[in-house]
């Protein structure tokens, strides 16, 4: 039976992309303010998001504070373009999670599905991410919130699942994951024995090798899903 239905938060509960990208682009028109040469004018977001994702595998099992991956990142952009600067590289950071944070808001349908199946289920949050469910409005519906950075280990590694379900005092064969990361959310809950629902707005291909339990388009989608398994 289930019994506990846990989230993922960045671009599952609340829109992490968007901010993201408006973040990374008032950073990059930073950096042109104060740094105007052919080096930088060469910069894109798109470039930008690349490096990051480069800095985070290679960090990959070491570091798992998204926060200090992403200032890593800004640190390897002012690299790749010939600036040695660190306090440079710790303001674009700053700025960076400042117009994240004013920009990012849940999807329009995560607090009617979170009250809907917080009546059924216990609800909680397993994020790799660093924001606060409560800037929203919706921590109040996630008991317990498990975060990466304060545990020391991020999915796809099981033992962050174990710690979720430890906290909570579920089985795994009582719990659900709902997430928009097949990489990350299928795959680590399939190896803690969790049943996954990927939430896969843009028909994204998995190519993991693992399958998840279920398959929707929006969150809006997941009771349906919950009410067929029970």
């Amino acid at each position: 039976m289930i019994k506990l239905v846990a989230f993922d938060g960045d671009d599952t509960l609340w829109d992490f992309s968007t901010a993201m990208r408006r973040a990374l682009q008032s950073t990059l028109e930073e950096l042109w303010t104060v740094h105007s040469d052919s080096s930088t004018g060469a910069l894109t977001v798109d470039r930008m998001i690349e490096i990051r994702d480069r800095v985070a595998r290679e960090l990959e099992g070491r570091v798992v504070d998204l926060a200090a991956v992403r200032h890593a990142a800004f640190e390897r952009t002012l690299e790749e373009v010939g600036i040695d600067d660190p306090a440079l590289a710790a303001r674009l950071n700053a700025m960076f999670f400042a117009v994240k944070d004013l920009h990012a808001s849940p999807f329009p349908d995560a607090a009617a599905v979170l009250t809907e199946i917080s009546r059924s289920y216990q609800c909680a949050l397993l994020t790799n991410g660093n924001a606060d469910p409560a800037r929203y409005e919706l921590g109040g519906l996630l008991h317990p919130i498990v975060r990466s950075s304060e545990e020391g280990v991020a999915k796809p590694d099981p033992q962050i699942f174990e710690i979720l379900l430890e906290r909570s005092g579920f089985a795994p064969e009582e719990a659900v994951y709902v997430g928009d990361s097949a990489e990350d959310d299928v795959v680590g809950a399939r190896a803690a024995g969790v049943r996954s629902i990927w939430v896969n707005r843009a028909g994204a291909e998995n190519t993991t090798g693992v399958l998840p339990d279920a398959e929707v388009e929006a969150l809006a989608a997941v009771p349906k899903v919950l009410e067929e398994w029970t």
